[in-house]
């Protein structure tokens, strides 16, 4: 049962420990890459996606990049100005879509609010896309292009957090005790 158990924990930490390293598994790719020649951005808003791109991969795929995502976003406590049946404040809920390009080099950039819902939550939005790792860049015939990415970053949180309460101080210690 104990080999079981410490075979579990090797899997689940091996994993975690595999994932946070996988996140700049495309960085060597690049090394000295620099983007600065005007081409084309396909997909997004910009133009559409040509048959045959083989598109932009997040280190670990897109499941990755929806736990990068949610895992870096903090609560933003935007109160809604409502309140439910028991009088609980209700906060602002919904997703912010930011779309930014993927160079050819692989780094995110040009990030743009395309759906937004409150200042808080847009600005919470973009320090997340500012986060992101290098991608493996999008490709056609085997040529770096560049590619416009959609992504949402959710806010769920429901309910204004209840305050910590104060500290309860007792008499029943006396520094007079110890003497």
């Amino acid at each position: 049962m104990r080999k079981l158990i410490f075979l579990i924990l090797s899997l689940v930490i091996g994993s975690s420990l595999l994932a946070q390293t996988d996140r700049y598994l495309y960085a060597p790719l690049y090394e000295g890459c620099v983007d600065d020649e005007p081409s084309p951005i396909y997909g997004g808003t910009y133009n559409a996606y040509p048959k045959d791109i083989i598109d932009a991969q997040f280190p670990g795929g897109d499941v990755e990049l929806s736990l990068f995502i949610h895992q870096n976003t903090e609560r933003q406590e935007v109160y809604s100005g409502e309140t439910d049946e028991k009088g609980k404040a209700l906060l602002v809920t919904g997703e912010v879509l930011v779309q930014f390009v993927i160079d050819r080099c692989g780094k995110p950039g040009n990030f743009q609010i395309i759906q937004s819902l409150t200042e808080e939550q847009d600005a919470e939005a973009l320090r997340i896309m500012e986060m992101l790792p290098i991608f493996k860049a999008a490709t056609i015939d085997g040529y770096r292009v560049k590619s416009a990415y959609i992504a949402p970053v959710k806010f769920k949180w429901k309910y204004m957090p209840e305050p910590e309460p104060e500290p309860e101080y007792t008499d029943d210690y006396y520094y007079d005790d110890w003497w």
